[in-house]
């Protein structure tokens, strides 16, 4: 679930010797193994609960301890977010765990910042973190204090480069960039009067230049669809944002074919990629924001976007995918009545605060 390599996978036997030393982690992984086991049922069982509750509490000890292990922690924390997101309650996406793997990653820098070694330990924590955070970025109260130091973190992932993270390669600038695109979006949804057209900018060429050597023509496709759908993302939220105020119908015309065209893109990338490859786990994200752009002539690809979706939830079991399905037939049945819907505007009336992994 969690690499686009198995025979990669520095979260399975090397986990070994943390797993030893940290009592918090190995519950943590007994209670997501298990609730996986049963497809995460709605109603968690008294074993995964109990697990759960078991790593929170050594967890809270491990980090008291002086020489605490931050890689383990962090684990720790990821797993309980994962564990979380499966629960049955759509508007509680394990927040208490985003903000700290957060500050542990915030501690990390320090860290790094005064060591004049580069430890992989912390690349690979960043990049899990990079992922976590684009996923979540637009489902943040902008009123939230963010707790976020970005112009550390951008350095630390110009540092990291080209290095080839397990989980997704080598995007780790490209998921940072979408990250901060997301927390604008999100902004800007909530407040369309702050809409800053230099940020907009600057965001719109930051995703456009950016440019890596994938590992392999898959993660290639993927890359572009991650791209696209910021993209897509950006361009969405500036129409929304501009509902209620005067504007040249070319000037719409043009924005609503480009979105159309990105969409398309975005879809066309991901279905180059087997159902047979890893990287289906990380799909689901750019699948629902491009699928809600499809209009009702484009049937087929509308077809392809369901059987993609029940295809990641196949393999990694995950319930979040099928609200994402139900979610963009939503938006399509809107937009086919006549009534187009932004998609991240129905998921926060439906108080869902869906993060797809």
């Amino acid at each position: 679930m969690s690499v686009i390599d198995p025979e990669n996978n520095p979260f399975s036997f090397p986990i070994l010797e943390h797993v030893t030393q940290s009592p918090a982690l190995l519950h943590a992984i007994q209670a997501i193994s298990a609730s996986h086991e049963l497809y995460f049922p709605a109603k968690s069982p008294t074993l995964v609960l109990e697990e759960r509750g078991k790593a929170i509490t050594c967890l809270r000890r491990e980090i008291n301890q002086i020489k605490g292990a931050p890689y383990a922690q962090f684990l720790t924390i990821m797993l309980l977010a994962l564990s979380h997101i499966t629960d049955s309650d759509p508007t509680d996406y394990g927040k208490q765990h985003l903000y700290g793997a957060r500050a542990l990653i915030n501690t990390m820098l320090r860290d790094v910042t005064k060591s004049t070694t580069y430890d992989s330990v912390f690349p690979l924590c960043l990049g899990i973190y990079l992922y976590w955070d684009m996923c979540s970025s637009f489902l943040i109260d902008p009123c939230e204090p963010q707790g976020l130091n970005l112009s550390k973190i951008s350095l630390a992932v110009h540092r990291m480069g080209d290095w080839h993270h397990p989980m997704y390669g080598t995007c780790s600038r490209l998921l940072f960039i979408i990250a901060n695109v997301g927390r604008y979006c999100r902004q800007v949804h909530d407040m369309p009067q702050n809409r800053n057209l230099m940020r907009e900018a600057m965001l719109e060429t930051q995703l456009s230049t950016w440019a890596t050597s994938p590992p392999n023509p898959d993660l290639g496709h993927l890359y572009e669809a991650f791209r696209n759908h910021g993209l897509v993302f950006l361009y969405r939220s500036r129409a929304h944002a501009q509902k209620g105020c005067p504007t040249d119908p070319d000037v719409i015309e043009t924005q609503e074919s480009l979105i159309s065209q990105y969409a398309e893109e975005t879809i066309r990338h991901l279905l180059l990629i087997p159902e047979s490859s890893y990287s289906l786990n990380f799909q689901s994200l750019p699948l629902l924001a491009a699928g809600s752009e499809l209009t009702e002539s484009n049937h087929f690809m509308r077809d392809e976007v369901r059987g993609r979706l029940r295809a990641i939830y196949s393999l990694n079991r995950l319930p979040g995918n099928l609200m994402a399905l139900q979610l963009v037939e939503e938006v399509w049945e809107a937009r086919d009545s006549g009534n187009p819907s932004f998609w991240l505007s129905r998921t926060l009336q439906k108080d869902w605060r869906l993060l797809l992994t």
